[in-house]
């Protein structure tokens, strides 16, 4: 079983994407093969998943420089730190910050991050078209993904 973790914000725009994909896969016959974890805005959630045993996709908006609606797969290993820290976080640790905090503490999962650049990440806002038009992209993409670790 893979667990895919979801970061976001849902009141922030395409902050949300992460557990709006979730809601979407948890509706699709694939969900059987994932542990499905909301964590919120609260990178701290995803430590213990870092430090466990199962695979862990983790699914968040990342501001990487790209046009909003790009989806960025990246496997990664301890020769990924320099590339996290250049994805700029949304949340108050980013995602760079935990990983490299897991790392101290003992050996690292296999772990995948799927970044989404936003377009918006305004309070009250929805997901902007762009995000919103690239959830089938994701939703295979993740399911692709947890083969590889099958």
């Amino acid at each position: 079983m893979v667990n895919l973790i979801a970061l976001g914000n849902r009141l922030r725009g395409d902050d949300g994407i992460g557990p709006i994909v979730l809601q979407n896969l948890a509706q699709r016959k694939e969900a059987r093969h994932f542990n499905l974890i909301e964590a919120g805005s609260d990178a701290f959630a995803v430590l213990e998943y870092l430090n466990g045993k199962q695979p862990n996709i983790v699914v968040d908006c990342a501001k990487m420089g790209a046009p909003p609606g790009t989806v960025k797969k990246m496997r990664l290993a301890e020769n990924d730190l320099g590339v996290l820290h250049d994805l700029i976080s949304l949340h108050g640790f980013s995602f760079a910050e935990i990983y490299a905090m897991a790392r101290s503490l003992g050996e690292i999962a296999p772990t995948t991050l799927v970044g989404i650049q936003p377009a918006t990440i305004d309070f009250g806002e929805k997901l902007s078209p762009q995000v919103e038009q690239a959830i089938p992209q994701i939703l295979e993409l993740i399911i692709q993904e947890a083969k590889y670790y099958a």
